[in-house]
């Protein structure tokens, strides 16, 4: 411990040798091309830490950065060594060189195990020929899915058109049978004729709630939208609906996104629609929307007062034709909410609630301020490739 102490007390201390030049016989030529040589060599290993640290910074996301850093320190303390031996012909700083090549030793100890620590994460990195082989299969996987998904929106259309034929067939032939018979038939048979046209009718806005479903995400062509006006026409066109039940509908200033204003719109209409439907019996509909910019993403509220969701439905309550309640109590056809997941999980964003049996209910979405689906991570494949 004495000598520890006494070796970091003397650490600049160079009275106990001479300096290199005085040490044996150099010549000029001798010791200016050891200088030299140290010099150049210093030089080198300055020159690559700083290219590493500068790679590190700059690209995101390296693999093993640790072992980057590692490999940099131990770089520039051998090149540190070779700069103190160099000076060592006019200044004998033993002292700091051996504490220099003791810093070096630990240093590369550590490197050492580093490497072998991550080797097997090391031999496991892709090289770009297998990326490029990865992204190909990526691209021909995505186009297959955009194809996929095309057809199955060609069939929902198709499926809708034809369902929607018989459908209104059978509607009007109930109507003209109770317009032409409806006096000569008993109150059962009318029963009978008001209930299956009240279920081609649900079936009519189940078969259009599908085809809206299957829609949402399929257009690539976005548009500055302003949400702001977005909501106001969303509100007119439930105005109605809104008088009738006495709400209010509060609504803080919104931003404009870049996006397709059918999907944006079909989120804000689902959401304030269950906000003035599930409401509790004698409390006037109280429905508030805000924002909060975080950064990359905005994160919108949508709060009402309504009968609430008990928490062992919240994930429920996103699930196609899940519906909580009978078509006695609340009308719908549980695709509402669905479409709102749908859209905004296209969109790269994520839905919650959070909600209070009897109090309210408050639902949460975050929506990118730059968006991404897939059609656009096709398109930069395709480009890429």
């Amino acid at each position: 411990m004495n000598e520890l102490f006494e070796f970091f007390s003397r650490l600049t201390d160079m009275s106990d040798w001479p300096p290199r030049w005085y040490c044996g016989r150099w010549t000029d030529f001798h010791g200016w091309l050891y200088i030299a040589s140290d010099l150049t060599i210093w030089l080198a290993y300055m020159t690559i830490p700083l290219v590493l640290i500068r790679f590190v910074l700059i690209k995101k996301g390296v693999p093993l950065p640790g072992v980057f850093w590692l490999f940099g320190a131990f770089i520039l303390l051998c090149g540190l060594t070779h700069l103190i031996d160099a000076m060592m012909f006019w200044y004998p700083a033993y002292r700091i060189n051996a504490l220099i090549r003791f810093l070096t030793g630990v240093v590369s100890i550590a490197t050492v195990i580093a490497l072998f620590r991550y080797f097997n994460e090391a031999v496991g990195l892709r090289t770009s020929k297998e990326y490029d082989r990865e992204l190909s299969y990526r691209m021909l996987a995505m186009q297959e899915l955009t194809r996929s998904n095309q057809e199955l929106q060609q069939f929902a259309y198709v499926a809708s058109h034809d369902l929607q034929s018989p459908l209104k067939t059978i509607a009007n032939y109930l109507t003209l049978l109770e317009s032409k018979h409806g006096a000569a038939l008993d109150t059962d048979a009318r029963r009978l004729i008001g209930v299956s046209a009240a279920a081609a009718e649900r079936l009519r806005h189940l078969i259009n709630d599908l085809l809206e479903f299957s829609r949402v995400g399929s257009e690539v062509s976005f548009t500055q939208v302003n949400l702001n006006e977005l909501v106001a026409e969303v509100l007119e066109d439930q105005q109605a609906e809104i008088q009738q039940v006495g709400g209010n509908v509060e609504v803080g200033n919104l931003p404009t996104l870049t996006g397709h204003r059918t999907d944006l719109k079909q989120v804000f209409q689902n959401l304030i629609s269950n906000g003035l439907k599930y409401r509790r019996a004698g409390v006037t509909p109280q429905i508030r929307i805000s924002v909060k910019d975080e950064g990359d993403q905005y994160r919108f509220s949508i709060s009402d007062n309504g009968i609430g969701i008990d928490q062992q439905y919240y994930d429920r309550v996103f699930e196609i034709f899940q519906r909580l309640h009978g078509r006695g109590q609340y009308s719908g056809t549980g695709i509402g909410l669905a479409t709102c997941k749908k859209v905004i999980e296209i969109y790269g964003g994520t839905i919650w609630l959070e909600s209070t049996p009897g109090e309210g209910t408050t639902f949460f979405f975050t929506i990118p301020k730059v968006i991404k689906t897939l059609h656009h991570y096709t398109q930069a494949d395709l480009v890429q490739a």
